[in-house]
C-alpha cells in the first residue's frame, strides 16, 4: 500500500472512530472566531480537555470563565506571596499590593457569581458580574502607578491576559 493510501485509510478510521471529538473540537475553535482575542481563545481551548465536548458559545464561554478564574487565583496567590515578602521599606508597593490583593479576591467572588449566572443563563447578571471582575487588573495597575516605587505592576502580562479572558467571556455571551 502506498503512503497516500495508508494516509487515506488512517483518516477514514480516525473520522469514523472519533467523529464527535473532531467535530466538537473544530466547532469550539470556530467559536473563537467571534472574539477579539481569537488566538488567546484558541490557545486556551487547545490546553483544555473540556473543549473536546464544547459545541456552543456558552460551552466555550464557560471554559474561558474557568481559565479567567484560574488566572485570577494565580494572580491573587502571587500578590499574597509578594505581600508576605514586603518589608517596611516597601512603602507604596505594600499599599498597592494590599489593594490589588483585595481587588483580585473580590474578582474571584464575582467570577464565581458569573459562573452561576452563565449556568442558569442569566446573561444580565453575568454581564454585571464580569464587568466588575474585569476591573481588578486596571485598578491594580492604577494603584501601582499611583503608589508603587516603579510605577509598574509586578504582574507583567498576567493582568492583561486575565482581562482578555474576561473579555472573551463577555463577547461570547452578550447578544450582538
Amino acid at each position: 500500500m502506498t503512503t497516500i493510501a495508508c494516509l487515506k485509510v488512517f483518516l477514514v478510521l480516525l473520522v469514523t472512530l472519533f467523529p464527535t471529538q473532531i467535530l466538537a473540537q473544530n466547532a469550539a475553535l470556530a467559536v473563537c472566531d467571534h472574539t477579539l482575542y481569537r488566538v488567546l481563545c484558541i490557545q486556551h481551548l487547545k490546553w483544555d480537555p473540556a473543549s473536546k465536548s464544547a459545541t456552543t458559545f456558552e460551552d466555550v464561554a464557560m471554559i474561558m470563565l474557568n481559565h479567567a478564574t484560574s488566572t485570577a487565583k494565580q494572580i491573587s496567590d502571587q500578590l499574597t506571596k509578594r505581600l508576605e515578602e514586603a518589608t517596611s521599606s516597601s512603602g507604596g508597593d505594600a499599599i498597592a499590593l494590599v489593594n490589588c490583593s483585595k481587588y483580585y479576591r473580590d474578582a474571584i467572588g464575582k467570577l464565581a457569581d458569573s459562573s452561576k449566572a452563565l449556568q442558569s443563563r442569566r446573561y444580565d447578571d453575568l454581564k454585571n458580574s464580569m464587568l466588575v471582575a474585569m476591573k481588578a487588573g486596571d485598578k491594580c495597575d492604577q494603584d501601582f502607578k499611583e503608589f508603587g516605587k516603579t510605577g509598574k505592576s509586578p504582574l507583567g502580562d498576567q493582568g492583561h491576559t486575565y482581562g482578555m479572558l474576561c473579555s472573551i467571556v463577555l463577547q461570547l455571551t452578550i447578544p450582538k
